[in-house]
């Protein structure tokens, strides 16, 4: 199973409910650039889970008008503060040849990542906004399962759509 980390766009900083942030136009142009990468790097997705909070579902959508269509999914379990075990026991549901998308928030990311790499948080992957990572996991996704195969900026994924 391939697992895709996306950290959402980036999204205003002062609103009276951190789940109710919107992208910025900023964040806007950088879905809408990762969407084109993912696009030119032709990954067959399985389907994307993302967090309810509206920056991520925002991101999703620019991300997914540049793609195929695929089942998108709102998971309460991709939230900042969710723990990834909860999230590995969800993902048990889905075929060993998935390519799922999974659009989150900080800290959860980074802290999803390292548990299937290295088994701790110890590893400090650090997910900035429109970073993308891809993490191969075996049949049994649990912690120290999986491999980091990349870890792609922004600035990165406009380079790769450029040429």
């Amino acid at each position: 199973m391939y697992l895709y980390f996306l950290r959402h766009g980036e999204a205003e900083p002062y609103v009276q409910s951190d789940f109710d942030r919107e992208l910025t136009i900023e964040g806007i142009n950088a879905a809408t650039i990762v969407g084109k990468a993912l696009c030119k790097m032709k990954i067959p997705f399985s389907s994307a889970l993302v967090s309810p909070l509206v920056r991520a579902q925002q991101t999703l959508r620019f991300v997914s008008e540049q793609l195929h269509t695929f089942p998108q999914e709102t998971h309460e379990h991709l939230t900042p503060g969710s723990d990834p075990r909860t999230l590995f026991s969800e993902l048990k549901h889905f075929s060993g040849d998935s390519h799922l998308l999974l659009i989150t928030h900080e800290p959860f990311a980074s802290t999803a990542i390292s548990n299937l790499i290295s088994g701790t948080n110890e590893s400090r992957v650090i997910m900035k906004t429109t970073n993308l990572c891809c993490v191969e996991v075996g049949s049994i996704i649990q912690k120290a399962a999986g491999k980091l195969l990349w870890l792609l900026t922004p600035e990165q994924m406009k380079l790769m759509i450029q040429t």
